[in-house]
């Protein structure tokens, strides 16, 4: 069975590395590597001149079979494919001490003996000690490799039938080309040969990519071998055909016809990087599927169109079989397909009408050179290319009839009627949704990808933060009133609690965090975060904040109103040309002074707290007040908004107990109103009440990260409480199936095994009774708060926080 890591580090003969005995290390150093161990994300560090590696198990897929070997080695002698690489990358991160971010960058691993191409989205960061010395790098790293290899495979997917329509090789030769022309890593070099009719042994080259005749005469003999069955598909190349950049291995993919002819045989010669069984066999096989389908859809397309020219008429057989059944746009036209003669609209169906802007009737007789632009080379090359093979595919550009471009993907076919005369059948589909598509998908997935990033670094830096705080607070009770040192202490305290507030508007971006109410003076917090909101305004225009000390007080969520100011105020940029001015004022209004609602919403309070938001750009028209704030309603361009901002702030706000309304509409500027509610003198005082402290109730404390467990046992025992210390969740189960005494449970969410949500509900079935706090910074499946979860605390906490949840959940005295 494979040993953790985290008993590597407590066996592995460090004494006998450059590093040095664990005892003699920096403690900074000693504090990082105890965090890495405790993470589920990939994170690698190096150490020393000699850069010796320290990683977590989530690190251990990247290493391959290079562990455990690599698991306290220097990165040289683990890494020397990629040496030059992470030499000249970590030197500069450990002279300037700046990080350094990759973003889906190939690198050439030996994971299991030779080198293969390896896509990371990673980071160098350094380490330094308290003094600013660096210590070390470290390293976290995702593999993107899946990923990457599959966009560029995805476009096999655009080799379809209807876009290659004739049947034979010219069906599908053009496209297949285009393809495998921009994928030089899983066709370094490809060929497809004409096949013999009679003897289905390879004749002349169709066409070559990167390959010269004398490598496809060497390629012969093998492809000839493969397709007699006398050799297997994949095959070794010959020694006078390899090449440094080739595999020295390819692969073979016979094409047959619908009758199950062989026609034609690609060839696909891989970069040496890609690996043939495990990564280009199943690619093509997939090739193949794709080829074939379309080849043999498209002699059906032409069996049918054939018999259609012979039982119907010429227009009849055009509207019903194309016009009428296909949702792309057809022009049909009289033409002789050479590229210098007439060619005449004789009919174009509704879409190709919509696509180009013209009547059907007034398109009929036009010259081809009216719906493209003056000497368009492009065009000129597409009618030689169908003149040659009577069929072209690829993309053009149409002029519409009110002379805007129109970019489309075409596919134009030269048919034959039975008398001898020529007509050309052009298909054209917009290639302007596609790509917007394809643009929103991707950006989908980016965002994803990095609101998963987001949370998981935000969960191990809460982790720290509540080390630091409770350090932080230990210190601060433990020095007299006139210690020099105390202001320090206190300023120290009030960075960290600023680096969680940070911490938790990165998380409310990402939509994994209950909220957490907290009394706030609306004047001080809006200056607080007057750096945030002058980003998200920009440079050109400026930013206007006149609310008194004398506002009320109001209950809020930190996170949650930062993201609904900061999304305002993004709005009300797009809306400003430049040199704009948005103003934020606050008062307390009763329900004279709420502006409207949109739909009716009632709020319980009478009183609230009126944050207002004005900009003075062109307002909001009469015909979109009331649409604003439905999901997907933008005025935006295509690709530039999604239409979910204010729905987003409007809901935020609600989670929160307030509302947000549009105020009075005129042409001088937008004006949000966000409503909060107010925090009455009774609610002030009870914020302000010390934090009580505990009655040596016995507290089982559940905790994974030993930095984090030793602080707030620390904090345990100064607040008046017995801690009963658990390090994972079956840890904690033994204790409660015990006779032990147990007054309440606090426990960490993100464990690994078995986790804090389902050690409550363990702890129900054993101990229903038994009150449960659960601390968190994130949480993986959504919120953690509900009736069926308890308490939530917030990382990082201070001591005060602590015990204020604690208490709050213990049985009130004399009770069972």
């Amino acid at each position: 069975m494979a040993r953790s890591n985290l008993a590597l580090l407590e066996t592995h003969p460090w004494h006998e590395t450059s590093l040095g005995p664990v005892e003699d290390w920096p403690p900074e150093m000693r504090g990082v590597i105890a965090a890495i161990m405790a993470s589920d994300f990939p994170v690698c560090t190096g150490w020393g001149d000699d850069t010796i590696q320290i990683y977590n198990d989530a690190y251990n897929a990247i290493f391959g079979d290079k562990h455990p070997a690599s698991f306290g080695a220097p990165l040289r002698d683990t890494w020397p494919e990629i040496w030059p690489f992470v030499r000249d990358n970590l030197g500069h991160v450990q002279r300037s001490g700046e990080p350094l971010l990759f973003q889906d960058t190939m690198l050439p691993l030996a994971k299991t003996g030779r080198p293969e191409e390896c896509y990371f989205d990673f980071s160098y960061s350094a380490v330094k000690d308290l003094g600013g010395r660096v210590l070390g790098v470290m390293s976290i790293a995702v593999e993107t490799t899946d990923a990457v290899v599959a966009r560029r495979r995805q476009v096999v997917s655009e080799i379809t039938a209807t876009s290659h329509a004739g049947g034979g090789i010219p069906a599908f030769s053009g496209a297949l080309h285009a393809v495998l022309s921009d994928n030089d890593m899983d066709c370094r070099a490809g060929i497809l040969f004409r096949l013999s009719p009679e003897n289905g042994m390879p004749l002349e080259a169709e066409w070559t990519i990167r390959a010269d005749p004398q490598f496809t005469g060497a390629l012969r003999p093998a492809v000839a071998a493969a397709l007699s069955g006398k050799s297997e598909r994949i095959f070794n190349l010959p020694r006078d055909a390899r090449r440094p950049e080739l595999s020295d291995r390819g692969i073979v993919i016979p094409i047959a016809d619908g009758r199950a002819q062989l026609i034609a045989a690609l060839v696909l010669v891989p970069h040496a990087l890609v690996p043939i069984d495990r990564s280009l066999a199943p690619f093509a096989t997939q090739l193949s599927q794709r080829v074939h389908a379309s080849l043999h859809s498209a002699e059906l397309l032409e069996q049918d169109l054939l018999r259609a020219r012979e039982q119907m008429t010429e227009q009849s057989a055009m509207y019903q079989f194309l016009f009428e059944n296909i949702r792309d746009g057809a022009i049909y036209t009289a033409t002789s397909g050479r590229p210098e003669d007439d060619e005449f609209v004789l009919a174009l169906n509704t879409r190709a009408c919509e696509m180009l802007g013209y009547d059907a009737e007034e398109a009929i007789g036009m010259h081809r050179d009216a719906f493209f632009f003056p000497e368009d080379r492009d065009l000129a090359l597409a009618l030689q290319e169908r003149n040659r093979n009577d069929v072209f595919v690829g993309d053009l550009t149409f002029r519409a009839k009110d002379g805007s471009p129109v970019p489309v993907e075409v596919t134009s076919n030269i048919v034959e009627l039975a008398k001898g005369e020529r007509r050309s059948v052009t298909i054209i589909r917009d290639l302007a949704n596609r790509t917007s598509r394809d643009r929103e998908r991707d950006e989908r997935m980016r965002t994803e990808a990095l609101a998963s990033l987001t949370r998981a670094v935000a969960h191990d830096f809460n982790n720290l933060l509540t080390v630091v705080l409770g350090s932080l607070d230990a210190l601060e009770e433990g020095l007299p009133e006139q210690d020099s040192n105390l202001n320090l202490v206190q300023s120290a305290v009030r960075a960290a609690e600023e680096a969680g507030r940070l911490t938790s508007q990165l998380l409310a971006y990402s939509r994994r965090t209950p909220t957490k109410l907290r009394m706030l003076q609306i004047g001080a917090f809006v200056q607080e975060i007057r750096p945030l909101l002058i980003a998200a305004l920009g440079d050109a225009n400026r930013l206007d904040i006149d609310i008194g000390e004398d506002v009320a007080n109001c209950w809020a969520d930190t996170s949650a109103l930062t993201s609904a100011l900061i999304n305002l105020v993004t709005n009300a940029r797009h809306a400003m040309t430049g040199d704009g001015t948005l103003s934020i004022t606050a008062n307390v209004v009763s329900g004279t002074g709420f502006y409207p609602s949109h739909d009716g919403y009632e709020l319980p309070q009478e009183e609230y707290v009126a944050v207002n938001v004005r900009d003075n750009g062109p307002g909001v028209p009469a015909s979109h007040r009331e649409k604003i704030f439905e999901p997907f309603f933008t005025t935006k361009g295509i690709g530039e908004g999604t239409g979910l901002g204010l729905p987003t702030v409007l809901d935020t706000v609600r989670q929160i107990g307030g509302d947000l309304r549009l105020g009075p509409g005129d042409d001088d500027g937008a004006e949000f109103q966000i409503l909060l509610p107010l925090a009455t003198g009774a609610d002030g005082k009870e914020a302000e009440a010390a934090a009580p402290a505990g009655n040596d109730e016995v507290v089982l404390y559940v905790e994974d990260n030993l930095l984090v467990r030793e602080k707030t046992v620390l904090m345990l025992q100064n607040l008046g409480f017995s801690p009963l210390v658990a390090r994972h969740g079956r840890e904690a189960l033994d204790y409660a199936r015990s006779d032990r005494r147990i007054d309440i449970v606090l426990t960490d969410l993100v464990m690994p095994g078995l986790s804090g949500r389902a050690l409550v509900r363990e702890l129900a079935r054993l101990r229903p009774a038994l009150p449960v706090v659960i601390a968190t910074g994130y949480d993986p499946d959504g919120p953690a708060s509900g009736t069926d979860m308890g308490s939530v605390l917030m990382k990082p906490y201070s001591r005060e926080e602590l015990a204020d949840a604690l208490v709050r959940n213990l049985p009130s005295p004399g009770t069972e």
